[in-house]
């Protein structure tokens, strides 16, 4: 039997009265052991959504009915301002672990503002409140500001000694903003043509653009074709990046012929047993040239590191590059990457170019240890097996630094638990300069800047990705990356491949931003309360997946999908769920008005929306909306049909094979006009 929490009869104890319920309801509380908290200590709301659902958790013995308080009070945020002011009682039926209640949200919230308010549990009756019986509620504020490069194009006369970039801002000029910026080569090398450059461009209250430079090299370019420079806007403070925030620099050429090295810097592992370093002629190609090159030590040592070499490139009419080569001595044991030292002289026919230097560094292949002891005296072991070198700090949260590590790079870390210590480390970041094939780390929680690699990260496997840490990674869209974590709060993940496979316990108050999105499975976790919530910001922008293929595969949530927005310029398969609230699901659509989206929109066509299906019998479906061309499958077990007069639900351009309720009984009907309607909950297909 199910009952409302009574009040307390004058004159009467408030624990008589509930023994006598428990009585007549064959409820023995007594016999209650469980524990009731809240599912986690951070939940996240956007400013544009109607509530957010808070979910409090029960533990231990579920077999009578339990009942705790719950009261909201101001953090940053102030009732009647910014939310509604909320106490109330959590019921829990007999074998429920999880139960809901919710807070309005009123959506006055500064300009990229995040206004915070604190939850809390007490009074528990038939179990006992648990950790965290306190929790914090953040009004993130979507409308933020918004930051780009002014131009896709920019260009500069290779003889001028800077090129201006130019960022700008839109949606408001309140506050300080600001963005890295970074360059890297597009046909253009760096050190030979521009000077790297990075740093971070500040927009001052009230300023609506600002510039960084990018110095040119040489004064007078002497290439015979253009080259370019790729700019990059990462990490915005204060606002949003919108596009372009990715840039095009073209370096306008001309100059007579000019030999130089090809790169500053040349990379090469050990077990590959000798560089080769190409030499390049630009301009006028039309005659003979030759130059004189040759080896000397840096930190590597010749005949014992490597074989020192020296002679002579020649360039015959026509040829505009070419290359010598020096041997390796093969590493026994592990040791620091060793550099050496080419270099060119005695040019003839041509002109010496700046780049008359350049640097080899001979990349460690043999594996290296790390090991040390975390703060719960528990025994680390980090192990880099293929390529690169690594370096940690012992203090927790450490920090990782790799460095050259390639594609067939493996980092390990495993934690021996030792007494009262927690069995987990604490990583702040790990940050790399290349491509790594596995971090295997599943005794890690990643609580910082969390996981950043400039090339293709194949696997990330850890325990808890939290406080908002990223993953943030390269690649092309030919690769795929699978991500596997338990807990996942507040996290970014952003990677330029695929993403195959995502899997975890829940992911909550975070964003992911990928080409392609083959299954993310949230499964939930029983034992610590964890309900399988998705709660994210899912952007797939398609580029390079097949017409034929879905952009997005499956998105399975054995709990709620809430306050989600999921936009996909692509086919999508399968949504599963056990609710969905306060959610859009946009295939390829842009709707007219965002805070009303079933008055239309423009539409991609051909794309479509496979299937949908929300499980729950209560409470399933509610403001929700769902908009593709072409719509196959939506299977509702229940919907909230009173939306307080604003309509949301499924909508489609071209076509729509089924759509059908449960709760209240409800079937699309082809013939039946183009918006069918129960309550609030439309179907439209013009």
């Amino acid at each position: 039997m199910r009952f409302t929490a009574p009040k307390a009869s004058r004159g009467i104890p408030l624990f008589v009265v509930w023994w006598v319920m428990a009585a007549l309801s064959g409820a023995a509380f007594a016999q209650q052991t469980g524990t009731v908290s809240f599912s986690q200590s951070t939940y996240f709301v956007n400013i544009d959504q109607s509530n957010a659902v808070i979910t409090v958790s029960s533990s231990g013995s579920t077999d009578t009915v339990a009942f705790v308080g719950f009261a909201t009070s101001d953090g940053t945020a102030t009732s009647g301002v910014n939310y509604v002011a909320t106490t109330g009682t959590v019921t829990f039926a007999t074998n429920t672990i999880g139960a809901t209640f919710s807070i309005t949200i009123l959506g006055n919230v500064p300009l990229q503002s995040t206004q915070s308010l604190n939850l809390a549990l007490s009074n528990p009756i038939g179990a006992t409140v648990g950790t965290p019986s306190t929790a914090v509620l953040s009004i993130i504020n979507t409308n933020a500001q918004q930051l780009a490069f002014l131009l896709s194009a920019f260009s500069v006369n290779g003889d001028q000694s800077n090129a201006v970039i130019t960022v700008v801002r839109t949606g408001g000029t309140n506050g300080t903003i600001s963005a890295d910026y970074a360059t890297s080569d597009g046909t253009a090398k760096a050190g030979i043509d521009y000077v790297t450059s990075t740093g971070t461009v500040t927009l001052a209250d009230g300023i609506v653009s600002n510039t960084f430079m990018v110095p040119i090299v040489l004064p007078e370019n002497p290439f015979s074709t253009n080259q370019t420079v790729n700019l990059t806007l990462t990490n915005p403070q204060g606002a949003v990046l919108a596009v372009p925030f990715h840039a095009v620099l073209t370096i306008v050429a001309n100059g007579s012929p000019i030999l130089q090295f090809g790169a500053a810097d040349y990379h090469v592992h050990e077990h590959v047993g000798r560089a080769t370093i190409n030499v390049l002629r630009f301009g006028d190609s039309s005659g003979t040239a030759s130059v004189a090159y040759a080896t000397s030590d840096g930190t590597g040592k010749n005949g014992v590191d490597y074989l020192s070499t020296n002679g002579t490139l020649v360039f015959t009419a026509g040829v505009e590059s070419a290359s010598f080569s020096f041997q390796f001595i093969e590493f026994r044991d592990f040791q620091s990457n060793k550099t050496v030292i080419a270099s060119l002289n005695n040019v003839v026919g041509a002109s010496l170019g700046t780049q008359v230097t350049a640097v080899v560094t001979i990349i460690n292949d043999v594996t290296q240890t790390i090991a040390l002891t975390n703060g719960g005296g528990d025994l680390v072991t980090m192990t880099l097996q293929h390529a690169g070198t690594m370096q940690t700090t012992t203090t927790e949260p450490v920090d990782i630094v790799l460095s050259d590590t390639d594609e067939t790079s493996l980092l390990a870390i495993r934690v021996k638990k030792h007494g009262a210590g927690p069995g987990l480390l604490e990583v702040n970041g790990i940050t790399g300069d290349g491509e790594c094939r596995s971090i295997n780390a599943p005794d890690i929680d990643l609580v910082g800047s969390g996981v950043q690699v400039s090339g293709y990260l194949k696997l990330l496997a850890v325990h808890d990705i939290l406080n908002g840490a990223s993953v943030i990674a390269g690649g092309d869209t030919n690769n795929d990356t699978k991500i596997i974590a338990h807990d996942i709060n507040g996290a970014t993940i952003d990677v330029t491949s695929r993403i195959a496979s995502l899997m975890a316990a829940r992911f909550v108050g975070g964003t992911i931003n990928a080409p392609h999105l083959g299954k993310m499975v949230l499964k939930g976790d029983k034992r610590n309360g964890i309900p399988g919530d998705c709660d994210a910001a899912i952007t797939l922008s398609g580029v390079g997946v097949p017409s034929n293929q879905n952009t997005l595969g499956a998105l399975m949530a054995s709990g709620a999908i809430s306050n989600t927005s999921i936009n996909v310029a692509g086919n999508v398969g399968h949504i599963v769920a056990a609710q969905m609230m306060d959610s859009t699901v946009y295939v390829g659509f842009t709707p007219t008005d965002p805070s009303n989206p079933m008055l239309g929109g423009t539409f991609v066509p051909g794309l479509y929306l496979e299937s949908l299906s929300i499980l729950s019998k209560v409470d399933g479906f509610a403001n929700s909306d769902v908009a593709a061309e072409i719509i196959d499958n939506v299977h509702l077990a229940s919907v909230v049909t009173d939306n307080g007069g604003l309509p949301f639900g499924v909508q489609a351009n071209q076509s729509i094979a089924l759509v059908v309720t449960k709760t209240p009984p409800f079937k699309w009907i082809s013939t039946g006009g183009t918006d069918q309607s129960s309550g609030d909950f439309h179907v439209i297909l013009p």
